[in-house]
């Protein structure tokens, strides 16, 4: 009887909270239809504040002049010179001796990739007035020097003294006559001639002088006078006297100095002479 009456009970339960969830969901059903409407809503975009309307028109300012920090940045200039930190030879020439003698020629002794080369050539010269060498360089041109001898008004002149050119040069070197405005493209250096390294040769000139003649007398007067001085030194007595007190304490000093007679010092003792008879 008593578990009929609790299912009974537990079945009403049920009903009410079913009830309950049912109403719930209703009421949540009729209050989405209200809420809930099809029609679009347009946003209005906020007005810019006055800070916002300041700052664009600075920004186009600073994009209006191009070509401001041409001042600090500026341009390749590709008309520079370089001036490379060596110890050149003073026949060592730029773009200013190609200037010069652009419509010159010359000969072509050599090419080599290190300057020491030319550099030890030269100073086997004796003559090295008609020597002058150049740096190549460009962008498709290896780095190399070139030893030149001579400058010539035209090619036929050039020729001329290449038959005549009297050099020792290895059998592999063959110099060949060339125009100098040839160099123009790879020569951009500043020569020994105008960065003031001018190493002249200086030669020593000898004049006969006259040799001093030797007074044998003066010498010997000095060589005397000296061994008197020393003799004098060595013949002087000092004698130091120092008094002191009972208590051994230093009281007075007192140097003397006496000449011992150098005729006395120097006299021979003769030898005393007995009469065995008396």
């Amino acid at each position: 009887m008593a578990t009929t009456l609790r299912t009974k009970w537990q079945t009403k339960q049920n009903y009410i909270w079913l009830a309950f969830g049912g109403a719930c969901l209703f009421g949540a059903l009729v209050f989405w239809a209200i809420t809930d409407q099809k029609t679009v809503v347009e946003v209005e975009k906020k007005a810019e504040s006055e800070v916002e309307l300041q700052i664009q028109p600075e920004k186009v300012a600073t994009t209006a002049h191009l070509g401001s920090f041409i001042d600090e940045v500026k341009p390749l200039d590709m008309t520079t010179r370089v001036a490379v930190v060596a110890q050149h030879e003073a026949e060592f020439r730029g773009s200013k001796f190609i200037q010069e003698n652009k419509k010159n020629s010359t000969i072509e002794l050599f090419r080599v990739s290190e300057e020491a080369i030319i550099k030890r050539f030269l100073q086997r010269q004796s003559d090295r007035q008609a020597f002058s060498y150049l740096r190549l360089t460009g962008e498709n041109q290896i780095e190399q020097y070139v030893l030149l001898y001579g400058v010539y008004k035209n090619v036929s002149e050039a020729k001329n003294a290449l038959s005549e050119l009297k050099l020792i040069l290895p059998k592999s070197v063959q110099p060949k006559v060339e125009k100098i405005e040839s160099y123009a493209e790879y020569v951009n250096d500043m020569g020994a001639d105008e960065l003031g390294l001018s190493n002249k040769l200086y030669a020593v000139q000898l004049k006969p002088a006259a040799v001093p003649v030797i007074d044998e007398a003066t010498i010997a007067a000095r060589q005397q006078a000296a061994r008197v001085a020393t003799q004098n030194n060595q013949s002087t007595t000092t004698t130091t006297v120092t008094r002191r007190d009972a208590e051994g304490n230093v009281v007075d000093v007192q140097k003397s100095q006496s000449a011992v007679d150098g005729a006395s010092q120097n006299k021979t003792i003769e030898p005393e002479v007995t009469d065995p008879f008396n």
